[in-house]
């Protein structure tokens, strides 16, 4: 039987995007919040069009397949906007670079 070669991550403990979830014997880490909830998403995607499908082949109403549809196009939708707020980052450049705002005085200009 082939040894399957398993990789090794260092734990951050105390990083605010992983996740870790305990078992009794076992934890599981996710690396970064947004993984879990994308691979959630694509789960729950892939769940929702099987069950729209097998709808589609049986004798239920035709709603229920509908609503299934339309919800795993909505976590199609959500995946990419979970990779938009995942990767943009908003900071203020001010105090990125130290600086502070000299105000201007209007006094000046009188004289």
């Amino acid at each position: 039987m082939p040894k399957i070669k398993r990789n090794e991550h260092q734990i951050e403990l105390g990083k605010e995007e992983d996740v870790i979830i305990k078992g009794r014997r076992f934890h599981i880490y996710f690396k970064n919040r947004y993984m879990l909830i994308s691979l959630t998403t694509d789960i729950l995607t892939g769940l929702f069009y099987i069950f729209g499908s097998i709808v589609s082949l049986t004798n239920l109403p035709a709603l229920y397949g509908t609503i299934a549809y339309l919800i795993g196009a909505i976590f199609l939708t959500i995946r990419p906007l979970l990779k938009i707020v995942r990767h943009v980052f908003i900071y203020n450049e001010q105090k990125q670079n130290g600086e502070k705002k000299v105000a201007v005085s209007d006094s000046d200009d009188d004289e």
